[in-house]
């Protein structure tokens, strides 16, 4: 197993939109819940960190001002304050994490790249000054937002965690592969590097073996839940365990997932 190996959490929209239709409650971006609908944050926090999880990526994947200017009523630092306090209240001994999304498109000339920075600027900083413990930036899949925000996020004294999604071919979507990443990100000084998204456990493993390859960084692991149990969740992931320092799940993983993940570290 990798020295340390840490248990992070599963999927947060996939399951609160789960846990929202179970209850009658609309399907809405999910940051809004954090207002909305408090409780339904809380409680899957609070599942996850029962289940073994480490470290809770706080609601606010997408809570950024393109999205949440969409929707009249809600700010930005009230949102990103509110997910994180949620998380806190229910995270126990774990600790909590900023979750960064990519915006919708990369900037195409300075000024873009100057407003995707004060985006990224007001939404890092709300998650700062609200108690994020870490900052993760996730499921990017081009060079220029990555490197942008991971400038912004580098300013704060938190551990910075960044993943970007990964398809079979070992690249992103945007044609990124995991060497192209480790060198954007060097001056960032991160904190791990990896994957999420995209895949399941057993298509993703060789993306992580060319991560283990060409970098001594401290490596992450949260691939889709593909088809599953947790039992076969957790076995898909053993291999996994040799490689990375972090390890959870993406879209589909469950409470559950995450349970048997940490029974078979155990």
């Amino acid at each position: 197993m990798a020295d340390r190996t840490t248990l992070l959490d599963g999927a947060t929209g996939t399951n609160l939109w789960a846990m929202a239709a179970a209850r009658g409650i609309p399907h809405l971006p999910v940051w809004q819940y954090n207002l909305t609908h408090r409780s339904l944050v809380r409680e899957l926090a609070g599942q996850f960190a029962a289940a073994g999880s480490e470290i809770l990526s706080a609601n606010t994947f997408c809570a950024n001002r393109p999205s949440v200017l969409q929707h009249p009523g809600f700010t930005v630092p009230g949102v990103v304050s509110a997910a994180v306090a949620l998380a806190k209240a229910a995270c126990g001994a774990a600790r909590v994490a900023l979750d960064v999304a990519p915006l919708p498109k990369p900037p195409a000339d300075k000024a873009e790249r100057l407003e995707a920075a004060a985006v990224y600027d007001q939404q890092i900083g709300a998650g700062v000054d609200a108690g994020a413990d870490l900052i993760f930036l996730e499921t990017f899949w081009e060079p220029t937002l990555l490197a942008v925000a991971a400038e912004r996020a580098a300013q704060y004294e938190l551990p910075l965690l960044c993943s970007m999604t990964f398809e079979k071919n070992r690249a992103t979507f945007g044609g990124v592969t995991p060497e192209h990443m480790v060198k954007l990100l060097l001056p960032y000084h991160p904190a791990a590097v990896g994957l999420n998204c995209s895949c399941g456990p057993t298509d993703s493993l060789p993306v992580l073996r060319e991560f283990a390859r060409i970098t001594d960084l401290p490596l992450i692991y949260k691939p889709n839940a593909g088809e599953h149990t947790p039992d076969s969740f957790a076995a898909a992931m053993l291999p996994a365990l040799e490689l990375a320092q972090y390890v959870g799940g993406c879209c589909g993983t469950t409470p559950a997932d995450i349970a048997a993940l940490k029974q078979a570290m155990d």
